[in-house]
């Protein structure tokens, strides 16, 4: 089985020529994810997952959601890098159970792609 952040590493990588790069694709500078189109996401198969499921395991495996600037809505992870699938080794999911509250998002912390 493989797990979680490799698979979503591929579907990424072959978005676009599966034809579904309208619904979920890289951002340009490939640190970041955006799904264009939560209403259709059930239609890429071969991730065979729920919206709501795939968010809950973006959430376990510690993936940030941007609150701000150009990449407003996208997922990213230190270690979730276009072209560097390798580096998906290093993403563990969090065994701890939530505590049914969601922690703020501090737009402050978060980084700016485009002045990397």
């Amino acid at each position: 089985d493989i797990p979680f952040p490799r698979r979503l590493h591929m579907v990424l990588s072959k978005a676009e020529e599966e034809g579904f790069g309208h619904i979920i694709s890289w951002q340009r500078h490939g640190r970041c994810f955006l799904v264009h189109e939560p209403k259709l996401f059930e239609q890429v198969k071969c991730l065979n997952i729920k919206y709501n499921s795939f968010q809950r395991q973006l959430n376990l495996y510690g993936f940030r959601r941007l609150s701000r600037g150009a990449d407003r809505g996208c997922y990213y992870h230190e270690f979730f890098l276009r072209g560097k699938a390798f580096l998906c080794q290093f993403i563990s999911r969090t065994r701890i159970k939530g505590t049914g509250v969601k922690s703020k998002l501090d737009p402050d912390t978060e980084p700016d792609f485009y002045s990397l």
